[in-house]
């Protein structure tokens, strides 16, 4: 959202110039605009994707705390919070 507003923002100064006869302050103004909303976009894209990772890594984890628990309570050991399923390895 901020990198479409800072989008419209530097298209409406640009055009003001524009309209001022500033036609190369214009151009400048659209492209620095042009690469902040890249940059918003870029580091949005980021920001979804770890935060994707680490919902999958939150299901590996509770995955394999599930598996421990079913191996010890097969094995008839410990409960799973007294016992370290990396032990084993």
């Amino acid at each position: 959202m901020l990198a479409y507003i800072a989008g419209l923002g530097g298209i409406a100064g640009g055009t003001f110039l524009l309209r001022d006869g500033e036609v190369a302050m214009a151009i400048v103004l659209w492209l620095v605009t042009f690469a902040v909303g890249a940059t918003l976009m870029g580091i949005s894209l980021l920001i979804r994707a770890l935060s994707g990772v680490a919902l999958q890594l939150t299901r590996l984890e509770a995955d394999v705390r599930a598996s421990a628990d079913r191996g010890a309570q097969q094995a008839g050991g410990p409960s799973a919070p007294e016992r370290d399923p990396w032990l084993r390895h």
